[in-house]
């Protein structure tokens, strides 16, 4: 899967699957994975198949695009600006 982000991927699985208390051999169970290939998923070292990021998002309760979504798209931080007060 060219230009996606291996490790931003496999943090936001982590993140999702802590937020939902499985742990990483429950979820490989699932996935019909081992734990190490999974663990290497969460640590950018591989990269999950689209079936098996698929099948992810069902377990996790969440989209396609929160997981693969690595935010280089063409958001920018927004703009601050500090209101001055100008006595004369």
């Amino acid at each position: 899967m060219e230009g996606l982000d291996p490790l931003k991927i496999g943090e936001a699985i982590k993140i999702k699957r802590i937020q939902k208390r499985i742990t990483q051999s429950d979820l490989a169970r699932q996935l019909g994975l081992s734990q190490t290939h999974l663990s290497n998923a969460e640590n950018g070292r591989v990269m999950l198949s689209l079936k098996a990021l698929l099948r992810v998002k069902e377990i996790l309760g969440c989209t396609l695009d929160e997981l693969i979504d690595t935010g280089t798209g063409k958001k920018k931080k927004p703009r601050r600006y500090r209101l001055v007060r100008w006595d004369d």
